[in-house]
């Protein structure tokens, strides 16, 4: 009896959380396919807003009392992870609740053992609609697909964008007017965005101190506790190495040599970073997938707080991180991205391609003033629209605007803040 009083106090506190907190929509939510019947399954970096996004789920599906919200983060768990506590869960919750129970959402479901024999049980009886969220602490992506039988439809919430950063500090641009009035406003959040990064907690609280435990959660919970990795110092400074490089070509065999580890190590550290989404991974181009695998990879942090927070001056270092957020912006809406060497050995920053055909090219420069930058930058994108025959690319810059053509191409000067909010 003790046993139902606890899960009916706890099932009472999972819902008034829900309709206490104060949520600030995020873009994914239009993406996500609500009506279907698969599983859909959230994945990202811990802090990423994963637990907000499915309770702004339940308030967009307005859902009133025939769902459940199981959050299994919550200490209840921590002697209660055996699978059938879900069964005993819902048990409590038809019986006291509502016995009319449609929809389940399980939050942190990798913290019960044997999750997925519940989970693909119910998918079996057809009964609800199931969404999970996983975190890469104990379970990756690819495991998470692999735990579920069956089709089931997977989704990313990565930290802000700036369309979303803009809306956290309410702000919400839908039009070039709009963009014109409130240039002052926005160039101001621009640069704090470029400081602070787009992890929801540390935008609302702009407390800093969070970015550098993010990076220690991320290092040792997610990838050093996980992989029962020992040479720990090493881990952190191949880390620190990866996120003060960023936008930089880096291989396993210079891992190898500078910090004096196997070959097999520094390949494993490299995946340990990915799968925790600590770093991102950018392909140089080639229509030969056989040399598109040999190339070098550049490699970018998944925030700019982060890396602003361990490793960078962030006046020093205010190009770097709007390549940065570019790539962060090409990632989350491109499905395929690469950069571009052209044969003479100049280098395009970004490459857009659709089944291998070319839909854009970008250059991302602080600005253009400069006489040598402005030829640099241009020379590339020259070379490369003509290699790769098409008319039109783009170099994003913090605060330049303008069009500059050679014969039949145009290469397209486009202020940040203005690309990113999709005015342009």
């Amino acid at each position: 009896m003790q046993q139902i009083e606890r899960i009916i106090k706890l099932i009472h506190f999972w819902n008034n959380t829900i309709t206490a907190e104060n949520l600030k929509d995020r873009i994914v939510l239009n993406t996500i396919n609500l009506k279907t019947n698969e599983i859909i399954d959230i994945t990202g970096p811990r802090r990423s807003g994963k637990s907000s996004v499915l309770k702004m789920i339940i308030k967009k599906l307005k859902l009133k009392d025939n769902y459940i919200f199981m959050n299994f983060e919550d200490p209840f768990f921590i002697n209660n992870s055996n699978p059938e506590i879900i069964d005993e869960i819902i048990s409590v919750f038809k019986q006291h609740f509502n016995p009319q129970l449609k929809y389940l959402f399980f939050d942190e479901i990798q913290e019960i053992n044997q999750w997925e024999r519940i989970i693909n049980k119910y998918r079996e009886l057809n009964e609800f609609k199931i969404f999970i969220t996983g975190s890469n602490s104990k379970l990756t992506e690819s495991e998470l697909a692999s735990l579920l039988t069956g089709r089931h439809l997977s989704y990313k919430v990565m930290p802000l964008n700036f369309t979303e950063f803009l809306y956290f500090n309410g702000i919400k641009i839908n039009s070039l007017k709009e963009v014109v009035l409130n240039k002052k406003t926005i160039l101001d959040l621009f640069d704090k965005y470029m400081q602070i990064g787009g992890f929801p907690e540390i935008v609302i609280t702009e407390n800093m101190e969070l970015a550098r435990t993010y990076f220690t959660d991320i290092l040792y919970k997610d990838i050093v506790m996980r992989h029962n990795i020992r040479q720990k110092t090493v881990l952190e400074k191949i880390a620190l190495f990866f996120i003060s490089n960023s936008g930089k070509t880096i291989s396993i065999e210079s891992l190898k040599n500078n910090y004096n580890i196997s070959f097999e190590m520094s390949s494993s550290y490299i995946d340990y970073l990915k799968s925790a989404f600590l770093i991102l991974e950018l392909n140089q181009f080639s229509y030969s997938l056989k040399k598109q695998q040999k190339s070098l990879k550049k490699y970018y942090s998944i925030d700019t707080g982060i890396a602003n927070s361990i490793s960078f001056r962030f006046s020093e270092y205010k190009g770097r991180m709007l390549e940065n957020i570019v790539f962060l912006h090409l990632k989350n809406s491109e499905s395929n991205i690469y950069y571009y060497k052209t044969r003479n050995n100049l280098e395009v920053d970004f490459l857009i391609a659709d089944n291998m055909e070319i839909k854009d090219l970008i250059q991302v420069s602080l600005n253009i003033e400069n006489s040598e930058t402005r030829v640099r930058e241009i020379q590339g994108l020259a070379a490369a629209m003509e290699e790769l025959n098409i008319n039109s690319s783009k170099i994003i810059t913090y605060d330049q605007e303008e069009e500059i053509r050679r014969g039949s191409k145009t290469i397209h000067v486009i202020p940040a803040f203005k690309w990113l909010t999709g005015i342009y």
